[in-house]
């Protein structure tokens, strides 16, 4: 795997994995590698993986981003061993490739080679139950001491329906049970057992209908006990309606336990009247093999749940990156004009989108949306959003067309609850003539050269609501040092450890002091603000800027 080590002259070298599609660099705490120095950027750089390839991009910062000595004027690509420099911190790329173990062989003793997948044959090596408990035994020692072996057998089972399969031919090998049935707590349904396996003796199908005594359960599953009978038609204590109608004679049911106090399942067996009864020693049986069979079926579930979390988290990464890629490589390079935009999502995947887009017409298209809700549902919609923008762009459609179409198409296709607010407009930079469409969004804001700083009208419904709603256009010029301000709410409704919002107060007087810097650098007085103003608390929603200033 690529990663960057970083190394300051105050600070010990810092290897940071690239585990993400884009990485960004700066002084910011919100930027995916976080550098102190004080000639850094709040958001400075980025790294941005391409197929196998990565490559280094200035994110406009105040004092540039150099690739082995040389000024990062674009896009650049990084190889193996080359250094990035920014303020006084030295950031080395290795990208690492994987070592091919498929030759190696491994010497035992120095006398013998053997194959790499062989070394732990032990735990492997399938062992035929039969092999284990075939066989008189002619002592109880005899016995306990053989069926301790079935841990072995137990080690070949990888997966937990195979390890409770496993655990129930055992059953039958070891005790003259005509039935087994094996139940384990439902983790969906609080209290609730789940039968896991129920099986008859010489029979691979599974039981279609199953009954097991309540009061043999709660004494197993409450109590903690195993149960013996020899006549449970007759037993005081187990006798019941269940019971008589199984025919069932002889019963034996054992807890499942890694320790007194957390039973998460039993094992039980029986057979009926016209079979031989158990013995204590049965019970002794099947109690060892329970003892056994209970660790192997907890880290059997330990590793499925391992596993469903792992396949998850890569579900989850693969989804981030295909959201990353949503996003702009880099901002448009336009003649006399500035272009910013980043977004935070405050879980892994979000709901915000941005956007710029050059139109047939050689205009430029601007938009941020900020989807209803967060997580998965809200990113699955934006990519929604995303696709039909791009789409209506590609067909040549006009502002108002693509604001009505895509409207359209999500009140059509999304939940009732779900909605879309999206600020788009058209950029004419022979003009600089903005033409917007406000559907529900925060009203951005334009700050002028003189000082002043103007809100922009909401204008609309947002999107996805009524299909055939109708959106207002507005219109402004941008002047020579004009810059235009578009933000989620995850900007303006931002708190603090108080409770207290950020609010549209704090946003116009940044913009309004900081006017005179570039896009990146109204950009990172915002974050920077927003940051001192938050401290450490947590965010509670995506947060995305977009930023159009002309120079």
């Amino acid at each position: 795997m690529a990663q960057l080590i970083l190394k300051n002259a105050d600070q010990a070298a810092e290897a940071v994995p690239l585990t993400r599609l884009r990485t960004t660099i700066g002084r910011s705490a919100r930027s995916d590698v976080c550098i102190p120095d004080a000639f850094a950027s709040r958001l400075h750089a980025e790294v941005r993986k391409e197929g196998d390839s990565y490559w280094l991009q200035d994110l406009g910062s105040a004092n540039g981003t150099r690739y082995n000595g040389a000024l990062v004027k674009s896009s650049t690509p990084l190889t193996s061993g080359g250094e990035i420099q920014i303020g006084e911190t030295s950031i080395i790329f290795d990208d690492q490739k994987p070592v091919d173990f498929s030759a190696s062989m491994l010497i035992a003793d120095g006398t013998q080679a053997l194959d790499p997948s062989n070394t732990i044959s032990f735990q492997h090596r399938r062992i035929p139950t039969t092999e284990l408990l075939k066989g008189q035994f002619s002592s109880r020692t005899e016995l306990l001491g053989l069926i301790s072996k079935v841990g072995v057998a137990l080690l070949s089972a990888s997966g937990l329906d195979e390890t409770l399969n496993q655990v129930a031919t055992l059953v039958f090998e070891a005790v003259p049970a005509e039935r087994c049935v094996i139940m384990l707590r439902d983790e969906d349904s609080e209290g609730a057992m789940k039968i896991k396996v129920a099986r008859i003796r010489g029979k691979d199908e599974v039981i279609e209908e199953v009954r097991v005594s309540r009061t043999v359960m709660d004494e197993v599953l409450l109590n903690g006990k195993s149960v013996l009978t020899a006549d449970a038609q007759h037993d005081p204590r187990f006798a019941s309606q269940t019971i008589a109608l199984s025919g069932v004679r002889s019963v034996l049911a054992v807890p499942l336990s890694v320790d007194e106090r957390n039973i998460f399942g039993l094992i039980y067996a029986d057979s009926p009247t016209y079979e031989a009864t158990f013995s204590e020693e049965h019970l002794n049986i099947l109690t060892t093999l329970a003892s056994v069979a209970s660790i192997r079926v907890e880290n059997a579930t330990l590793l499925e749940e391992r596993l469903e979390r792992e396949r998850m988290e890569r579900e989850l990464e693969l989804a981030t990156e295909i959201q990353q890629r949503f996003q702009p490589a880099g901002p448009p390079e336009l003649p006399g004009y500035q272009f910013q935009g980043i977004s935070f999502s405050c879980y892994e995947i979000g709901g915000d989108y941005y956007d710029f887009i050059p139109t047939k017409d050689s205009r430029m298209l601007i938009a941020l949306g900020d989807v209803s809700g967060k997580g998965t549902a809200a990113a699955l919609l934006m990519s929604s959003l995303h696709a039909a923008i791009h789409a209506q762009i590609s067909a040549g459609s006009s502002l108002d067309q693509t604001v009505s179409s895509v409207n359209r198409y999500l009140a059509e296709n999304t939940p009732a609850n779900r909605f879309v607010t999206l600020f788009a407009a058209e950029l004419d930079p022979s003009t600089a003539h903005l033409r917007y469409i406000n559907a529900g969004h925060n009203p951005p804001l334009v700050g002028r050269s003189n000082g002043s700083i103007e809100q922009l009208a909401s204008g609309g419904f947002p999107l996805g609501i009524i299909p055939n709603a109708e959106f207002d256009a507005g219109e402004i010029v941008l002047g020579p040092g004009d810059a235009l301000v578009v933000y989620s709410d995850g900007v303006s409704e931002a708190t603090n450890l108080s409770g207290e919002e950020f609010g549209m107060t704090r946003l116009e007087t940044v913009l309004k002091g900081n006017l005179q810097r570039s896009a990146a650098g109204i950009r990172d007085k915002v974050e920077s603000s927003l940051s001192a103003f938050t401290q450490t608390a947590p965010a509670n929603d995506d947060i995305t800027l977009v930023i159009v200033k002309r120079v």
